[in-house]
């Protein structure tokens, strides 16, 4: 080792020399730089532009200075200007600016006059320094290739060509047209260009940032599940099934009976964990009543098909915990990436976790992993779509040593990247790097010592709040709480503590948060209370709600769509103003007759609600004690109370996950996850004969089937080889239960409209009829049509498309032709010679009393000549 250094000391030495005499030998010129030409340029676009449209100008120089560095850091370009001349001589000067580190600045304004604007950018020229007007205290972070920053030279000035900029009277647009929300079936991905559908269509994912009661992930984020995004299904059309444990009735010699299916239920093991992400299911593999890890699943959302399945993380040990998309922008890069989260499964019930992972989602592949984690924190966390540089971060919150605490996800990777400049989680992190800010907590209210914990998390405010009670489990307070609200992005306080009377050891909680408003339940006597995250102020309450003796026992709340929407055991449902308290409408499950005990549907909490599209999903039945009885998944309308649509389901045991227009729910009837939303449709049409003749008839026929994955499903495909029959919206709830869960068929199904048209030669459409197809027969259709005229005709059979499928058509051609003379039958031909000799026949006989009259007139003529001549 010693010989090895002294050879590499004695190569650097020589090295040295070597330099030292080739600089020796280089011009002084070429030794340091003292003088830096520069070369400047402007553009402004649309050019030409309309009145009063916004033109966007840049202006940049062929290259960067020698001395910029990264990060805005050494130096820039300072002191540019850009002088704009309008059509009347009024000259207005832009700047100064700063440029980039890249050399370019930029900046827009809206011409008010028509005609030719002059346009020219100014460079006084600067002295190096590696610093800039922007980060004058930051080290420079130096792009390389110089052996001696020209620190001290001169940058010459520099000015650009006069730019003409054309201003008219007509506004310009855009020359693509970005796509219009989609009518017909759709697929990811999504094509970049297609910036409508996500604006405006949804497209979105489910997160899973929290866990409802009992489970590791499969919220949407940590205010509950109100997916604002995306699109919901308005039928209870299945697009595919698929299991994930042996689930129904056992069979013999097990009683088949409401206590002995396999095991579905039970809050002790873990079966199924949505998260969403680009049209992707995800979720972790459970095994055997101990719910052993077995691995990871990624399942396309349109086909059910499975994508990938890998062990549980890299030690084969890991849950899925929630999934991220960050769009981050920087002058590197621009776009965004898409991330899967684990955890490290805990040894024991009461430990926590130690570590998350980060996955690539499309993949599988391990990117990195975050050790000294505060797991809980993740309960409390959202997902920042108002960062500009990096929108998707991970934001959580968590008390620790009397100090609330603010975690940034990017901040935490960005500790990695000494530039700051590319987004690449990559190695071990140390949860800590990500610690944006500590702040203290009130400790006390009037002398008296508080512990404030977080209520509540949501954009507009942290809600804290302390309510001790005699020490049980249920949260019944001594008759007052101390509240305080918390500027979630800089820890400021916003308002408090304040102290506030509640009725005294009364079960109260907070049951919803969001949208500047909080609400507390008073479960023992079915009220509400609404408090402004604003001020901290009561607004409204107590309301007392509608319900019956079970809806004491529990109950959920979500704020959506600016009401208070309340769910409970005793199977009702309310909505509230958010802002005013007042009462909207209520819903109830009705009587259930002997299905259950409790004389009604009762309605299941602990998160497994979803909100999206207008309309909640909730999970009828009671998780805890047998029997299984019937139950639905119910969907209803949040603006008007009204039902929907519903499904035989017992879904209590995880949230509905809606994405791309799906719910995707897990079933404890059967163990198997249903994809449930609009699906694919398929049309057929024949044309009989293929050629007639003018004012011969036709007979259309044809079908249209459900196309959606799940029909070609072991047990679906084989009982309707021919195709899945189409039926109406309003069928669809018994018909998919007869197709997918071994139900009574429907003794009456009403099918699908179809259009037909005929398009002659000369591509006119022609409306036929709209026929209804018979679902009990083959979802067939049928008519009978003459076509008007000789010609050749393509019969189009045209499915509009429901609230179940997608629309669909089909086409074919008939020929019509003249008709050819018949030879005529022999009693044709002596009936044509009767008719034609009977009116012959009388014209000879009159023929022959005009010449006999001749004659008699002539002879008559002759005697009287021949007396005249005696």
């Amino acid at each position: 080792m010693e010989k090895m250094l002294a050879k590499c000391s004695a190569a650097t030495i020589i090295l040295t020399m070597v330099l030292a005499a080739f600089m020796s030998a280089l011009p002084a010129s070429a030794q340091q730089v003292t003088e830096i030409p520069t070369w400047l340029y402007i553009t402004a676009s649309p050019n030409p532009v309309g009145k009063g449209q916004t033109v966007y100008v840049n202006a940049f120089f062929s290259k960067p200075l020698p001395t910029s560095g990264m990060a805005n850091t050494g130096d820039m370009y300072e002191n540019i200007t850009v002088r704009v001349t309008k059509p009347d001589g009024t000259v207005v000067v832009y700047g100064p600016f700063v440029s980039d580190a890249c050399g370019g600045i930029w900046f827009n304004f809206q011409p008010d006059q028509v005609g030719e604007w002059k346009l020219q950018a100014f460079y006084p020229g600067e002295i190096l320094d590696l610093k800039n007007s922007k980060n004058p205290d930051a080290p420079p972070l130096i792009f390389g290739g110089w052996t001696r920053p020209p620190v001290g030279a001169r940058v010459r000035p520099a000015q650009s060509d006069v730019l003409t900029l054309i201003v008219q009277e007509e506004p310009v647009g855009y020359n693509y047209k970005t796509p219009p929300l989609p009518s017909e079936y759709w697929f990811r991905p999504i094509y970049a260009t297609n910036w409508e559908w996500g604006k405006n269509f949804g497209c979105g994912s489910w997160f899973g940032l929290r866990s409802p009661a009992f489970a590791t992930t499969g919220m949407y984020d940590g205010m509950g599940n109100f997916n604002p995004y995306d699109k919901a299904p308005n039928t209870a059309h299945i697009v595919w099934t698929k299991p994930t444990h042996f689930g129904g009735q056992p069979g013999a010699p097990i009683p088949s009976d409401q206590m002995s299916q396999y095991m579905s239920t039970t809050i002790a093991t873990s079966y199924f964990e949505p998260i969403i992400l680009n049209g992707i299911l995800y979720y972790t593999k459970y095994g055997g009543p101990t719910a052993e890890v077995t691995g990871w699943v990624a399942i396309d959302l349109r086909t059910g098909e499975t994508l990938w399945e890998k062990p549980a993380g890299k030690t084969g040990r890991e849950v899925l915990r929630l999934a991220q998309i960050v769009r981050f922008h920087s002058i590197q890069e621009f776009g965004c990436w898409a991330l899967l989260w684990s955890v490290n499964v805990a040894t024991s019930f009461f430990a926590q976790p130690s570590w998350l992972g980060i996955y690539d989602p499309f993949t599988g592949t391990f990117l990195a992993n975050i050790t000294n984690i505060r797991y809980n924190a993740l309960t409390n966390s959202i997902l920042d779509w108002e960062c500009h540089g990096a929108m998707g971060t991970l934001l959580a919150w968590y008390i620790e040593g009397g100090n609330l605490v603010l975690w940034n996800s990017t901040e935490l990777f960005m500790s990695n990247n000494w530039a700051r400049e590319t987004f690449r989680p990559t190695g071990t992190y140390n949860w800590d790097a990500g610690v944006m800010w500590k702040v203290p907590l009130p400790s006390q209210y009037n002398g008296v010592p508080i512990s404030l914990s977080i209520a509540a998390v949501t954009p507009e405010a942290i809600l804290l709040r302390y309510a001790p009670g005699p020490g049980m489990f249920l949260p019944t307070s001594f008759g007052w709480q101390i509240t305080c609200g918390v500027e979630p992005k800089t820890g400021r306080i916003m308002w408090g503590p304040i102290n506030q009377t509640l009725p005294y050891l009364h079960d109260i909680s907070v049951l919803a948060a969001r949208d500047g408003v909080y609400v507390l339940g008073d479960k023992d006597t079915h009220e509400v209370y609404g408090y402004s995250l604003k001020n901290g102020q009561k607004l409204w309450g107590p309301v007392k709600l509608p319900g019956n003796a079970w809806s004491v026992i529990s109950w959920a709340a979500e704020i959506a769509y600016g009401k208070v929407i309340v769910w409970d055991y005793g199977g009702y449902v309310n909505a509230l103003n958010k802002d005013t308290g007042e009462l909207l409408w209520s819903f109830n499950t009705g009587s259930s007759g002997y299905d259950t005990p409790y004389g009604t549907y009762v309605l299941w909490q602990f998160g497994t609600q979803s909100i999206a599209d207008g309309k909640i999903f909730l999970s009828q039945g009671s998780m805890y004690n047998p029997p299984l009885h019937p139950a639905w998944r119910i969907a209803i309308d949040v603006e008007t109370g009204k039902l929907v649509w519903k499904l035989l389901s017992y879904s209590g045991r995880c949230p509905g996950a809606v994405a791309d227009g799906f719910l995707v729910q897990w079933n404890s009837f059967d163990c198997q996850i249903y994809c449930i939303g609009k699906g694919p449709s398929r049309t057929t049409v024949t044309a009989k004969p293929e050629v007639t003749q003018v004012g011969g008839a036709i007979l259309i026929e044809g079908k249209v089937l459900d196309n959606s994955p799940g029909v070609r499903q072991r047990g679906i495909i084989e009982r309707f080889p021919e195709g899945l029959p189409a039926v109406s919206d309003d069928d669809m709830s018994p018909w998919m239960e007869y197709v997918y869960m071994q139900q009574i068929k429907p003794e009456l199904v009403r099918g699908v409209n179809v259009e037909l048209y005929a398009i002659d030669e000369s591509g006119q459409a022609i409306y036929i009829d709209t026929v209804c197809t018979d679902p009990l027969n083959g979802g067939v259709f049928r008519l009978l049509w003459t076509p008007p005229k000789q010609g050749t005709y393509i019969i189009s059979a045209i499915f509009r498309g429901t609230e179940s499928y997608y629309p669909s058509n089909a086409q074919t051609v008939v020929g019509v032709l003249l008709q050819e003379p018949k030879p005529a039958t022999p009693e044709q031909v002596s009936e044509e010679i009767s008719s034609q000799i009977a009116p012959i026949q009388s014209l000879i006989n009159i023929l022959t009393i005009l010449v006999a009259i001749a004659i008699v007139i002539g002879v008559v003529n002759l005697v009287i000549a021949i007396m005249k001549h005696k």
